[in-house]
């Protein structure tokens, strides 16, 4: 991905030229422009214009995929070379120069001037068509913070440590959309929406991650620097950690109530925080030729998701983000207040608050994609309930303030018994997830299925946990077998979904079905890592002493002498459950290896033994016919006669070219095996957490003094069951190493101003709309899709031309072709799609109008198979594919896959077929005619794959394996597809397929 390169925030652009009238106006009547002609140029927008020269029928709209390519690049042209045209610093249209575009042009009939640029060169503009980029990539990589700038690079790296943070909400996000969603979502005769029950449940999902983020900075705020790190006042000192700053020595001298009242302030704020950095990057769009015509505001359609009108506006309303921040004030009061002085009934204000906003987000019913007009009491009641929780926190800061010095530090229960809780509930969820696909029909029986593993483990766990009848501690048989109920329910769902991997109907999905559960699965694993990445970080700066000797001593003054012990063997106790978090990523990264070890093996011996396994180039594979690189790309392509998918040949007899790209195709084919991998770490996530849950009870026992309905934490001295001390130790090597890892990813993300960290994967995180947790990375689909398809309305209806009686005229003849690639053609196939549900489609239609040129894209094995109700092969009008193989070539069999499933209708295909006319063929898919839509891709592409199949078919071209731009001889991946011959023949064949009508 060599093409892909980061811009400049701020491109240089050239001085904006004086604005021109339109070359396409023919001459007009006397008079000039008519009231309605001075309108329409008024709404024009002050900016730098290049006209559309006459004859300029055709708009070639180039969309970039992940890495947010610049716009230069995509144009393929230096810097100096383009000029933006429309946008602004996230989204924008460029174009070459006026002199780049005149240069690259090809001559006019009858044109006898010399070329200056030779025919067949991959910048050969046809006179017909007007080529445009369309950068998108900063929507995704830059926020905007308050005092950013004053921050510098301090705060550049924090934000994008907070950036990483908020991964496991963009997973939770990503699940909500794995999930079946319904087809129909009104009750008929009403304009209710029907509540989706996996859609409820993956937002309670999400409400408990913030929980867990919540109960995270609690520990570190309230436990370990407010109660371990600083002691109780004893007489005229005060006992503080080495490492606590000078500023934090008034808090020392306070009270521990009104200590930890001002440290309940950091949790509070941290959330805010990320409240503010996710929201940093929120973009929306609306159009100034019309907000109908970008599908903002247009009634609800039935059909597949993303025809609905709806579907790219937001949905996580104030509603859902005060719920969730009530819900964490609400946590933070219980935690403040459950601790061994008081009873457990203390905590219940905040539970109570916290059981209201789990209602509160289960019936949220906009869950669909279609436009809901949500009840006015919904968004009122989460605000109310803010201010409840507000109320509540408040009232536990007075509370606390008033119970005045208690006689020795107290113990923090709530904090110590609630994160491996809420671990379990989230496992339980996510476990329960692995059979939500199953369902073809949701009833309250299934529904209390789906319920069972979260609700019965939690329940065991926690009577485990907290249950002392007459104040003495369970027994331990008692508690084992309950801990060994919370097992078996968490098992169960996935030991069925593994059982039934193989049954026909789920070979077309991802994971077998299991799509919704191995997300929230990396969610729940993720959130748990980094939450002990927090907490054990923390202690272990804490507990460390300064460099050089330094004696215990007294400093401070104002009554109360602060103590400062530097002793590095001291103890700063957290609680066990984080550990155990810390030494889970070990047993992930074991488990991931050994899975991967035995799904790569395969591949790996096909690549580095003897024989060399024979993978051919993709079929209909065109390059150039004369040039220096017609002679590579024919050696880079040319096998061993007779030799067929699958055989073992002597590498020996291949020519380096064609060595060269078959070592390309194979490691490609490895990289083809990614839900392998996925698989294999959700498996190992799964494991991790599964082996938590009986370990979440602390193995240190509290007597019941003060706690009286449900008094003390249990445990013997030597807990029921104990980590390995072996595993233990390796928690802080562990997580140094990950931690080392995000501030790398960090820094490098501040110096080269990439944005936010792991690019790839937050391109892929912030495509699908933020349904699920109001704190998850933004979507920048909400504002990409319908921004580019109001650049194709406007083209189509010839918005740039000035005279009314000539427009209608011009717009007949006018054709977009979207070429776009990587996650780029998914953008592209969501343009098409929007654009057929929305009502007023049938002022612009698209049929014969609108063409695809897609390259190096993943429609049909990653987003199809992900997320069959979005982009499936139904949606698609595509035939489904299985999973890939173990070894060889992965996608061997996919012509023999899955049978075809319903086609839904209008799918993308049929919308991209032209009117048939006398003489066009069948071609026997249910549609009349040929779709006007070529796929580019290539063997050797790590993240491209054909739409169709891997046979010859109507849309899927092969590209050339050589990179013939390259000045030294370089197998062509996953970019540099418009350099390439086919390119050129596969637009060239697009655009004849739209002039059939």
């Amino acid at each position: 991905m060599s093409d892909m390169r980061e811009p400049d925030p701020q491109p240089a652009t050239q001085p904006e030229p004086p604005a021109e009238p339109s070359a396409e106006q023919p001459a007009g009547p006397p008079g000039g422009r008519t009231p309605e002609t001075q309108a329409v140029r008024r709404e024009e927008p002050v900016g730098r214009h290049v006209p559309v020269a006459p004859g300029q029928d055709i708009l070639e709209l180039r969309i970039h995929g992940v890495a947010n390519t610049p716009p230069y690049r995509i144009l393929d042209l230096p810097a100096e070379e383009v000029v933006q045209t429309d946008g602004d610093g996230l989204g924008s249209f460029w174009v070459p120069t006026p002199q780049a575009d005149a240069r690259d042009r090809e001559p006019a009939p009858g044109d006898v001037r010399d070329r200056e640029v030779p025919a067949g060169d991959p910048h050969e503009i046809r006179n017909d068509v007007r080529r445009e980029a369309y950068s998108w990539g900063a929507m995704s990589r830059l926020g905007r913070l308050p005092f950013g700038g004053v921050l510098g690079v301090v705060g550049a790296v924090a934000t994008r440590v907070m950036w990483v943070a908020i991964v496991p909400f963009g997973l939770a996000n990503v699940g909500y959309w794995a999930r079946r969603i319904p087809q129909a979502g009104r009750e008929p005769g009403t304009d209710r929406v029907l509540p989706d029950p996996s859609a409820a449940m993956t937002r309670v999902f999400a409400l408990f991650l913030t929980l867990l983020f919540t109960a995270t900075t609690a520990t570190v705020a309230l436990s370990t620097i407010g109660t371990q790190c600083m002691g109780l006042v004893t007489g005229d000192t005060v006992s503080v950690c080495a490492r606590i700053p000078d500023g934090l020595y008034w808090l020392a001298r306070a009270d521990h109530g009104d200590r930890l009242g001002w440290l309940s302030l950091i949790p509070v704020a941290t959330v805010a925080v990320l409240v503010l950095i996710a929201h940093s990057g929120s973009v929306k769009f609306e159009s100034r030729v019309s907000s109908l015509m970008a599908g903002e505001t247009a009634p609800a359609t039935d059909g597949p998701a993303m025809r609905r009108p709806g579907f790219w506006t937001r949905r996580t309303g104030t509603g859902t983000l005060n719920s969730h921040l009530a819900a964490a004030l609400g946590l933070l009061s219980a935690l403040m207040l459950w601790t061994s002085e008081r009873t457990a009934w203390a905590a219940a204000p905040g539970l109570v608050v916290v059981l209201v906003a789990i209602w509160v987000v289960a019936l949220r019913t906009d869950d669909d994609g279609v436009q809901a007009q949500v009840p006015r009491w919904k968004p009122r009641a989460a605000f109310a309930l803010l201010i409840g929780g507000m109320v509540v926190w408040a009232g536990a800061w007075v509370a606390l303030a008033r119970s005045g010095q208690p006689a020795q530090a107290p113990r923090l229960i709530g904090i110590e018994a609630t994160p491996g809780l809420l671990v379990v509930v989230l496992t339980g969820i996510a476990s329960s997830a692995l059979v939500w696909r199953r369902a073809r029909r949701t009833g309250p029986v299934r529904v209390m299925v789906w319920l069972l593993p979260p609700v019965a483990a939690t329940a065991c766990t926690a009577v485990a946990t907290l249950a002392a009848p007459g104040g003495q501690p369970l027994p331990v048989t008692a508690r084992a077998v309950l801990l060994s109920v919370a097992v078996a329910v968490l098992a169960v769902p996935a030991v069925w979904a593994v059982a039934r991997r193989r049954v026909a109907g789920f070979r077309a999905e991802g994971w077998a079905g299991a799509g919704p559960g191995v997300l929230l699965l990396l969610s729940t694993a993720s959130a748990a890592v980094f939450s002990s990445l927090v907490v054990v970080g923390v202690q272990w700066y804490l507990r460390a002493a300064p460099t050089g000797a330094v004696v215990p001593g007294s400093r401070g003054g104002l009554f109360v002498d602060v103590v400062v012990d530097a002793d590095p063997r001291q103890m700063v106790p957290v609680p066990p459950v984080y550990t155990e978090f810390g030494a889970s990523v070990a047993v992930i990264v074991v488990v991931s290896l050994v899975l991967l070890t035995a799904l790569v093996a395969p591949a790996v011996v096909d690549a580095v033994r003897s024989g060399t396994l024979w993978i051919p180039p993709a079929p209909d594979t065109s390059g150039p016919s004369r040039g220096p690189g017609a002679r590579a790309a024919r050696a880079a392509g040319r096998g061993l006669p007779g030799a067929r998918p699958g055989d073992l040949i002597n590498p020996e007899l291949l020519t380096m070219a064609a060595r060269r790209a078959l070592r390309a195709r194979q490691l490609a084919a490895m990289t083809h095996r990614s839900e392998l991998a996925v698989a294999a770490l959700a498996v190992a996530s799964w494991l991790a957490l599964v082996a938590t849950v009986p370990l979440a009870v602390p193995p240190e026992s509290l007597d019941g003094a003060g706690v009286a309905a449900l008094p003390s934490l249990l445990g013997d001295a030597s807990g029921l069951f104990a980590v390995p001390s072996w595993l233990t130790d390796l928690a802080v090597p562990m997580l140094g190493t990950l931690s080392f890892a995000l501030v790398a990813s960090a820094l490098v993300g501040a110096v080269d101003n990439t944005g936010r960290p792991w690019g790839l994967l937050w391109d892929v995180l912030c495509f699908l709309p933020r349904s699920a947790h109001p704190f998850g990375p933004p979507s920048y689909a909400e504002r990409v899709v319908p921004e580019v398809r109001g650049r194709v309305d406007s083209w189509l209806t010839a918005v740039d031309v000035d005279d009314d009686a000539y427009r209608e005229a011009v717009a007949r003849r006018r054709r977009v072709v979207l070429s776009a690639h990587s996650i780029g053609g998914v953008i592209a196939a969501a343009v098409v799609l929007i654009r057929s549900g929305n009502p007023v489609y049938r002022q612009v239609p698209a049929a014969g109008r609108v063409g695809l040129l897609t390259y190096g894209v993943q429609l049909r094995p990653y987003f199809g198979r992900f997320f069959p109700e979005l982009l499936g092969p139904g949606v698609l009008g595509l035939p489904p594919v299985g999973p890939p193989a173990w070894s060889g070539d992965p996608w061997r069999t996919d012509d023999d896959g899955p049978a075809a499933g319903p086609v839904s209708e209008p799918n993308l295909r049929g919308l991209l077929v032209p009117e048939r006319h006398p003489g066009d063929a069948v071609d026997g898919s249910g549609h009349d005619g040929v779709p006007a839509w070529v796929n580019l891709w290539r063997r050797t592409d790590f993240l491209g794959f054909p739409v169709v199949g891997y046979e010859p078919n109507d849309i899927d071209r092969g590209a050339e394996e050589v990179d013939r731009s390259a000045y030294l001889f370089e197998i062509a991946l996953h970019g540099g597809y418009p350099r390439t011959a086919a390119y050129q023949e596969a637009f060239d064949e697009v655009v004849s397929r739209l002039e059939r009508m």
